[in-house]
């Protein structure tokens, strides 16, 4: 690996929000070293196997989504690998009629046209969400293999704070979305033992401040909880590559 830390941030809508400020938060905390964090939008764990169907490249090239396919990122070295799982059970799967499929994050479709949006409707179906226990199995693999090539591995807890969004109003309210958070913070629990992989938790620390007083919930956040959710991003790459606090000459 290069003397460049690198750090890639498989992301939902909530890291997105909550950890917009990450490359300051690192630099803050890193100043001697040279750390770059890479963000990109996170995809089931069922589809970061290699024989799984890629994102269409139709919506690719339109700008609809990203031009990348995650599974690609995951095989350039990186020091640490930051994964979220709330997207598998909350964000739209969403199949493509030449068979590519993608989950269409709050944050991926706040950039569509109106045309845009008229054509992922027109020529897309969504799919069930994974289950709490189905994502953490797919997953597990995923983290034993980036670990077997160098990689220290994290994934993200959820905020178990919920209110209704009109995404999820008339098909999962948020006592149901608020279960299945609780369930896959448990499975993350389970995965780390399993596995060695670091946690993330943007749980813990939220609700011992409130989610009433954050103004955050499931979804994200910004001020407060921000600042929270930073300071444990960063102790969580400390604790996670301890050589980074290294001067650069004694690594």
């Amino acid at each position: 690996m290069s003397t460049t830390a690198s750090i890639l941030l498989l992301q939902g809508d909530a890291e997105a929000r909550l950890l917009a400020d990450g490359e300051a938060a690192l630099q803050a905390v890193f100043a001697d070293r040279q750390v770059a964090l890479v963000k990109a939008w996170a995809t089931r764990p069922d589809w970061l196997d290699p024989a799984a169907p890629a994102p269409p490249e139709r919506l690719r090239r339109c700008g609809a989504l990203p031009d990348i396919d995650v599974r690609d990122l995951l095989q350039q070295p990186h020091h640490l690998v930051i994964l979220a799982l709330l997207p598998a059970l909350t964000v739209p799967a969403l199949r493509h009629r030449d068979g590519g499929v993608f989950l269409a994050h709050q944050g991926v479709r706040a950039g569509w046209t109106a045309e845009m949006s008229a054509s992922v409707a027109a020529e897309c179906t969504e799919e069930l969400p994974l289950t709490a226990a189905d994502a953490a199995a797919a997953l597990a693999p995923v983290i034993e293999s980036l670990q077997a090539r160098g990689s220290v591995v994290a994934v993200c807890k959820a905020f178990r704070h919920v209110r209704e969004r009109r995404d999820h109003r008339g098909r999962e309210g948020p006592p149901a979305l608020r279960e299945a958070i609780r369930r896959l913070n448990l499975e993350i629990a389970h995965l780390s033992r399993r596995t060695g992989c670091f946690v993330l938790d943007l749980d813990r620390p939220l609700a011992q401040e409130g989610a009433a007083s954050l103004d955050a919930d499931c979804f994200g956040g910004s001020g407060r909880a921000a600042e929270i959710a930073l300071d444990e991003f960063a102790a969580m790459v400390m604790d996670a590559l301890p050589d980074l606090m290294m001067p650069p000459e004694f690594v």
